[in-house]
């Protein structure tokens, strides 16, 4: 249920202004997700579909208490005050500055939108009424998408990808998403043989993080190969980054004691912007179901516009395309495979994931927000979990590690240990501490002693059981 781009669109509309891939109404894409769950509902659901509406709406009618997140995520989005219901909400006309934390925010309008949606069906914001008012509201921000578009969007059904991990499955979601990348990090990995051994010291970890370090890199290598596969043929990538034998191929190149400098040389060519405005559930049901979701509007508030009839917020989808000819800050430019068709999906960083054991039960729920590191926070997670002997508590908690290939840097976070970063710096390793919230990592963990779940302290979720 990816949102895709509009049937107008063009490969060149964002030439003549590039911030108006990330902002204004030229960077709304077409909406999938809300057809995406009426769609598995119907397959799937047990509950009725208002039911499962109702406790949204009370929240929207009672209002809910603005986070910590929330409130920083304002500061990311200039925006935000510029446009009228989102200002109405989230800023105080006396100080002109945005409400603290705690304010209570009742986005009124979208109330009367989620109680049509409960009503009426999750199709209703693609046929009928709705469908006109929320057309209407893109044809008023100046947006390319119409009502038509709305109406012939389709959710895919698409299998998800067999990993064979010693006896235990990961499935991982396919292309234009970025399982495949998750499976790659994991097959060049796991004939290493991992075992808790391999991090019980500085100098082992040393070794332990670049070998991973180098799997990272040479999967973002891959990264940008990946496209629509309705538009683009990547049979063969999809092969090759779900082999074992052609990851084993790769790992063999692996020097233990330094890495390279240049992005050529584990295959990268070009960047992909990162996205911000993302959140992931994982779910494991009575009966052994098992669901991992993840959803975005790309930027925090995504294109910071505000339906005037329907209070919906609307993406900034477009942004996660490629433009022939545009350059990104590092001055590199974007994929061809990920150049803008109409009605085509973009690439994503999404990569959710279920794991599954030898007695074929569901072992592990993952999945993360957080652009690009969303792909090495869920491969750490089951890596740590699956070979280091971490609960579910400890792969989600501590300090992690990133590297996109470009900038060619490691990328970490507070907490790891001095000696083992100056360690990988002496094999090469350029490295710099991020400070933001990086990925934000939902997981499940089931074991024979019962189950386990950790929402991500670095956002603030939570857990919930019934």
């Amino acid at each position: 249920a990816r949102e895709i781009s509009a049937k107008a669109s063009t490969r060149d509309m964002h030439l003549h202004d590039p911030t108006t891939t990330n902002e204004g109404p030229l960077s709304i894409a077409t909406p999938g997700e809300l057809k995406g769950y009426w769609e598995a509902h119907k397959r799937f659901g047990k509950l009725k579909w208002n039911e499962i509406i109702q406790p949204t709406i009370d929240i929207c009618k009672n209002g809910f208490e603005m986070s910590k997140h929330m409130y920083d995520s304002l500061h990311t989005n200039s925006k935000v005050k510029m446009d009228k219901q989102l200002r109405q909400m989230y800023v105080d006309e006396h100080s002109n500055e945005f409400y603290k934390p705690g304010t209570i925010i009742k986005p009124d309008k979208l109330c009367r939108t989620l109680e049509i949606i409960a009503e009426q069906g999750g199709d209703s914001l693609y046929i009928g009424k709705l469908a006109e008012m929320f057309a209407s509201d893109l044809k008023d921000m100046g947006s390319i998408i119409t009502k038509h578009d709305l109406e012939e969007y389709e959710v895919r059904w698409n299998d998800s990808i067999p990993i064979d991990i010693n006896g235990d499955i990961m499935y991982v979601i396919p292309p234009p998403a970025s399982g495949i990348l998750v499976s790659y990090i994991v097959n060049i990995l796991k004939n290493y043989n991992f075992k808790p051994e391999d991090i019980s010291s500085v100098n082992s970890t040393i070794l332990t993080y670049h070998r991973i370090i180098e799997a990272f890199k040479h999967t973002y290598g891959k990264r940008t190969q990946i496209g629509d596969p309705k538009y683009v043929n990547i049979d063969d990538l999809v092969k090759n980054l779900t082999s074992s034998e052609y990851a084993e191929n790769i790992r063999l190149t692996i020097d233990e004691n330094s890495t390279k400098d240049g992005p050529q040389d584990y295959g990268g060519q070009f960047y992909i912007k990162d996205s911000h405005g993302t959140a992931h559930i994982s779910v494991l049901g009575p009966n052994g179901d098992a669901i991992s979701v993840t959803s975005s509007v790309n930027f925090y508030f995504g294109a910071a516009m505000t339906g005037n009839r329907t209070g919906i917020i609307v993406n900034s989808g477009m942004d996660d395309f490629s433009s022939p000819g545009l350059l990104n800050y590092f001055g590199l430019p974007g994929s061809e495979r990920n150049y803008i068709q109409p009605q085509k999906r973009a690439l994503s960083s999404m990569a959710p994931t279920i794991v599954v054991g030898k007695d074929g039960n569901v072992k592990l729920v993952v999945g993360a927000a957080g652009g690009t590191k969303i792909t090495t926070a869920v491969a750490m997670i089951i890596i740590k979990m699956l070979w280091f002997n971490n609960d579910i508590k400890e792969a989600v908690d501590t300090p992690r590690i990133h590297h996109q290939l470009i900038p060619m840097a490691l990328q970490y976070e507070f907490g790891n240990l001095d000696g083992v970063l100056q360690g990988l710096e002496s094999k090469g390793h350029k490295t710099f501490r991020y400070r933001e919230r990086g990925s934000i990592v939902c997981g499940i963990a089931q074991n024979g002693t019962g189950i386990y779940a950790n929402a991500d302290f670095r956002k603030g979720g939570e857990v919930v059981g019934f």
